[in-house]
Formats: structure tokens, C-alpha cells, sequence
């Protein structure tokens, strides 16, 4: 082993260096084409990337295998064709919605792909591309809460140059941001029935 590689090994034992690892359950409840839900994923894992945050998604069903043995981070995000019936295609919350309880952290959140593709379209964008921000946005609000902030990945409302400043990875977790998820990662959520349940319904 060579002396660079010795070190990395070391300082991988350190807590706070090396990934942090958020799993996620994917439930394709809309029965959205594989291709749609793959580019998305990419765009979610590249969000997450730079804050060396390793994305670990699966099927949404739950059996005896390692599923149920995950000490680390989980979350359910459920894709739907349907959505809310009210408010401007602009704002995330009519294209997604993340389940927190009193304003606080959650573990499920839902992307509703029919507001995201008609939103997409009014702006010449990549349906699949914007539904893996609206995802990552629902995923921010289970990591930090309910509250918003212009200029991120978390601006309640967007437009054409907010999906451009996001094909760009300008549109990213502030610093502040950013160091509440890794806190909230580091505090770890193990499955628990509740989740098991939540997925079986």
C-alpha cells in the first residue's frame, strides 16, 4: 500500500471524513418509464454529490434482506402522476410534497410528475431533469425542514432561469444548508415498522 493510500485509509476511520450514506426508497407508483426515473436519480446524485453525500436508492418493497438491517438515513420518496389541484405550476410545493411533522425533519415525501411535466414543458426543460430537482428539493425539506430560501435548491418558487442556474449546478444547498443535513445525517434513522408500514399502504 502506498503512502498516499495509507492516509486516506487512516483518515477514513476519523468521524466527519469520507461520505455520508442517505438511503432512499423509491416507489414508482405512477408507473413512471424506467429512463424518467434513472436520469432523475442521476440528477439527484449529482446534487448530493459535491456534499459527499452517497445516494443508495432501492425498489419500494420491504422483505427480509438488508433493508431491514439499515442503521443509516432513510427516506421514501413516492412518484405519482396525480398532485395538488390548486396553486401555481411555479411553486415546488404544487410539484412535490414532503411530510414533516410540526415543521421538523421526515422520512416521505411525494413528486407529482404530472405538475412537473406540464411545468417542464412551459419551459423548454427536461421533464426527467426537473422531476430529480423536485426531488431533491423534497429531500432537502426531510432533512431540514419546511422552510425555504431563495437563491438554493430550496427557493419556494421557480422559473426558466432557476432550471438553467440547475442544469448548471449553480442552483445548490448553501453552506449553511449543507452542514444541517450532515448533522442530520449523522444523527441516523433506523427503518422502523412505521416506515414499513407507510410503504405497504
Amino acid at each position: 500500500m502506498t503512502r498516499k493510500a495509507l492516509v486516506l485509509a487512516v483518515l477514513s476511520t476519523i468521524p466527519g471524513f469520507g461520505n455520508e450514506h442517505l438511503n432512499v426508497l423509491l416507489c414508482n407508483f405512477g408507473r413512471l418509464p424506467d429512463a424518467t426515473t434513472a436520469r432523475a436519480m442521476r440528477v439527484v446524485e449529482a446534487i448530493f454529490r459535491p456534499m459527499r453525500i452517497d445516494m443508495h436508492w432501492s425498489a419500494c418493497r420491504i422483505g427480509a434482506g438488508a433493508q431491514d438491517s439499515w442503521t443509516s438515513r432513510t427516506l421514501i420518496v413516492r412518484l405519482r402522476r396525480d398532485g395538488p389541484a390548486h396553486g401555481a405550476a411555479s411553486f415546488v410545493d404544487v410539484m412535490g410534497t414532503a411530510f414533516t411533522e410540526d415543521g421538523g425533519a421526515g422520512y416521505l415525501a411525494d413528486a407529482y410528475y404530472g405538475a412537473i411535466y406540464g411545468f417542464a414543458l412551459d419551459h423548454q426543460s427536461d421533464p426527467a431533469e426537473a422531476l430529480g430537482y423536485v426531488m431533491a428539493h423534497e429531500i432537502g425539506h426531510l432533512l431540514l425542514g419546511a422552510g425555504h430560501a431563495e437563491g438554493t435548491i430550496m427557493s419556494a418558487r421557480w422559473n426558466a432561469k432557476s432550471l438553467a442556474a440547475a442544469r448548471q449546478r449553480w442552483l445548490r444547498f448553501s453552506p449553511s444548508q449543507r452542514a444541517a443535513i450532515h448533522r442530520e445525517l449523522q444523527a441516523g434513522t433506523v427503518l422502523t415498522a412505521s416506515v414499513r408500514r407507510t410503504i405497504a399502504d
